[in-house]
């Protein structure tokens, strides 16, 4: 007895469709138009005899931060991580390699022998700032940590239009 299909059936053959009415796609023939500026220019205004791309978007550079006021908050915070009050990785950015890596190691041994600040309130006393040409900068920094007055040379040097902290010396 044959069996009943249940369900829809599948055809060994493929399902037969309309034939396609579009022209062939080549150049010139069935491809997507391509915008023509001139063409949908507005009748009432001249072309230009040669256009030119218009010009990319630039934001304009963010101004430097005056050398003193910089190097007073970097040196503030290069001794909060001193003390154990800030972590060494945020000044990774704004310190060379070899100053961060001096920093790191210091601020490391310091917290092991002194313990952690408990909240250190570091106030900048002064800062005298010496230019040495228009890329570098040499400042002296005088902070108070709460219990002693420490002194702190630094110079600072352009990289990629920012500042950088290529030397650091805190006493």
């Amino acid at each position: 007895m044959p069996r009943a299909a249940v369900g829809p059936t599948r055809s060994a053959t493929p399902a037969s469709r309309p034939p396609d009415t579009r022209p062939p796609a080549g150049p010139g023939r069935g491809a997507a138009p391509r915008w023509d500026p001139v063409r949908f220019r507005s009748a009432t205004r001249e072309a230009p005899a040669q256009e030119s791309p218009p010009a990319p978007a630039q934001a304009p550079a963010p101004a430097l931060p005056e050398p003193g006021q910089w190097a007073a908050v970097i040196t503030q915070a290069a001794i909060e991580a001193l003390l154990g009050v800030r972590p060494v990785q945020q000044l990774s950015r704004w310190l060379a390699t070899p100053v961060y890596q001096a920093l790191a190691r210091r601020a490391g041994l310091a917290q092991r022998v002194g313990g952690t600040a408990t909240s250190a309130r570091v106030r900048v006393r002064s800062v005298r700032v010496s230019a040495v040409d228009d890329a570098r900068t040499e400042a002296c920094v005088t902070v108070h940590d709460g219990r002693r007055v420490r002194a702190a040379a630094l110079r600072i040097e352009l990289f990629r239009g920012r500042w950088l902290v290529t030397a650091l010396e805190i006493g």
